[in-house]
């Protein structure tokens, strides 16, 4: 459970960072160059403080 919520949300500089495909909106692990639901590299990061 710990390893899918370390891979939904990590911290960057005490900030929350959500990577998401803007096509299908599966969420991914950090640094991913494309989506591996639907193969698109089209990818948002979103920074949340």
């Amino acid at each position: 459970m710990r390893r899918a919520l370390e891979s939904v949300f990590r911290r960057s500089e005490g900030r929350t960072v959500i990577e998401e495909c803007r096509r299908c909106g599966t969420t991914l692990e950090s640094g991913e160059p494309e989506c591996p639901a639907c193969g698109r590299d089209d990818i948002v990061k979103y920074h949340l403080e």
